[in-house]
């Protein structure tokens, strides 16, 4: 049995990046880029009006109306000359000659002249050409991650296309004869199954698809349904039937479809009989089947891996310190992840922390950690917190 260091070590050094693919920007976001990204184009492309106003030429406060831009419009044909001003709306094109945009808040008109009651700073109110990037500047490195903002200005620079590491297929193979699906009658010695829309609501919300196998507690179908989900996928996460009970055969199916064993077992509670392996460079885990336990080792060590095949520089949660509110006591020898609520620097550890207790996650925002070597945090007493990962 390892530690939860040492897991960790563990799958840093094994993970290894996906290929790189040429994918659509709407098909990218969480995406890693795979290569450094240049403008082919000046942001603003040319001077631009930052509201609907009036472009002027000079400093006067009256000025004689020349013509209207709109956005859109060329103005190649349209030069002001000092004392001059032509009607111009947000995103037009600023015309030559124009030293500023007077806002149409502050401008009186009367026919073909207008005037000021305020005056405008030269420059006021116009985007400058490249002003936000120059044609061939970095717009991102490689290994920058594409969120929702990165995928709009790259869009708005006309790029289409983006060099990335690919998302990994997942599946997912649950195993237990007890198992019966939301919807069905729950009749006695059953209970629901909720591991495989657990990790796949996760997988979804972070912009990743995954395929879901369920088999039964036979050792043969359990090695059939494993073996056809490695040949067909990056990655496979099975729940449950990793235990040493009689009818435990994931752990035994992967030994004999010689799949490596990078460790089994965790010295942490829950999810101590956690299993990660490789077969031809392929992530496999096998999660316990308790709820609360299977997400946890998701958190914590699958959705890490997937981070790291998908180029991502920073692929563990993020951790930081905190002060615990109320004395917690912690029993046995193993290191302890404990769902909590964090609020400004400050962290409760809630309810309800079976390892079969799913309830405790819905409010949760992270799992407190108390290592191996402490039983007793007082209240006051300073903790590790892992945030809870909202995207990938």
């Amino acid at each position: 049995m390892i530690s939860v260091t040492q897991a960790i070590d563990k799958i840093t050094r094994t993970a290894e990046k996906l290929d790189v693919v040429e994918a659509s920007l709407l098909e990218s976001l969480s995406c890693c880029l795979a290569s450094d990204i240049y403008s082919p184009i000046d942001m603003p492309p040319f001077d631009q009006s930052a509201m609907d106003g009036y472009a002027i030429c000079g400093a006067s406060n009256e000025y004689l109306l020349k013509n209207e831009i709109k956005a859109g419009d060329m103005a190649d044909n349209v030069v002001l000359s000092e004392g001059e001003a032509v009607r111009i709306f947000t995103g037009s094109i600023v015309p030559a000659g124009a030293t500023a945009v007077a806002p149409q808040e502050i401008v009186e008109r009367k026919e073909k002249v207008i005037r000021l009651r305020k005056s405008v700073q030269d420059a006021a109110n116009i985007r400058r050409r490249g002003e936000e990037i120059a044609e061939s500047d970095l717009v991102l490195s490689k290994g920058r991650v594409l969120n929702v903002a990165a995928i709009g200005f790259l869009s708005g620079l006309g790029i289409s296309h983006v060099q990335v590491y690919r998302k990994p297929r997942i599946t997912l193979v649950v195993t237990g004869n007890e198992l019966i699906q939301p919807g069905q009658k729950l009749t006695p010695g059953k209970i629901y199954e909720s591991n495989a829309s657990t990790i796949r609501t996760v997988l979804r919300s972070m912009g990743l698809k995954s395929t879901v196998s369920f088999v039964r507690d036979d050792y043969k179908a359990t090695k059939e349904c494993i073996s056809d989900a490695i040949s067909k996928n990056d990655l496979v996460v099975a729940t449950g039937g990793i235990s040493v009970g009689d009818y435990d055969f994931v752990g035994k199916a992967l030994s004999e479809l010689d799949v490596q064993e990078v460790f089994y077992k965790v010295n942490q509670k829950p999810g101590k009989p956690l299993y990660f392996g490789l077969k031809e460079n392929k992530p496999i885990f096998a999660l316990p089947g308790n709820p609360a336990a299977a997400l946890t080792c998701f958190y914590m060590y699958v959705l890490p891996t997937i981070r790291q095949m998908m180029g991502y520089h920073i692929s563990f949660p993020v951790k930081q310190k905190a002060i615990l509110t109320h004395n917690y006591f912690k029993k046995g020898t193993r290191a302890q992840f404990s769902k909590a609520k964090l609020e400004q620097g400050k962290v409760t550890i809630t309810t309800k922390q079976s390892s079969s207790m799913l309830s405790s996650f819905i409010d949760a925002n992270c799992l407190a950690f108390i290592p191996e070597n402490e039983n007793e945090v007082p209240a006051g007493g300073e903790i590790e917190v892992y945030l809870i990962p909202t995207s990938l």
